[in-house]
């Protein structure tokens, strides 16, 4: 079998579906960490798709008060 390779990475001859995507990114801002990290856990839940299988959402990385908006703790999710 042809092995197919990009940039050195070996890639496998697989099967993949593809489906349209959207994406959104939020900020959650609290006036402390925990407030922000109860927040963004509450909103995220378990994430469901239009075809009602899971989906991925959840809390990406906590953010510093010098890297939100208003200068206060936050989560990216």
């Amino acid at each position: 079998m042809h092995t197919l390779t990009a940039s050195g990475v070996a890639i496998d001859d697989t099967f993949a579906e593809a489906f349209n995507m959207r994406a959104t990114a939020l900020v959650i801002t609290a006036p402390s960490l925990r407030w922000a990290v109860q927040a963004a856990t509450t909103m995220t839940g378990f994430a469901t798709s239009v075809i009602a299988c899971g989906c991925e959402a959840g809390v990406d990385r906590l953010l510093s008060p010098r890297e939100t908006p208003d200068g206060r703790p936050a989560c990216a999710c």
